[in-house]
């Protein structure tokens, strides 16, 4: 009761490959569906770190967006981020 469990020998991932990480894709391509879903214009800023992902494979960490993106663009980004989670 309470004690530590050992850990199980052989059954780790450690010889496993790494997943290849593709949800900066999925976004830019789930964003661009819900901009023109909500009609809003896509947002230069998330264009242009998505540009230098691909040009460059910066990887964006966080968005700073000064534009007013209004109510649907709003909901653009933040409904492709959570298609992204799943």
């Amino acid at each position: 009761m309470g004690g530590k469990k050992k850990a199980a020998k052989g059954k780790g991932k450690a010889g496993a490959p790494p997943e290849e990480d593709d949800s900066i894709d999925k976004f830019w391509k789930f964003y661009k569906k819900k901009a023109a879903e909500y009609e809003v214009a896509i947002c230069p800023t998330i264009k242009d770190k998505y540009e230098l992902f691909t040009e460059d494979a910066e990887i964006p960490t966080r968005f700073h967006i000064w534009t007013e993106l209004g109510w649907a663009g709003t909901r653009a980004i933040m409904d492709a981020l959570r298609e992204v989670k799943y």
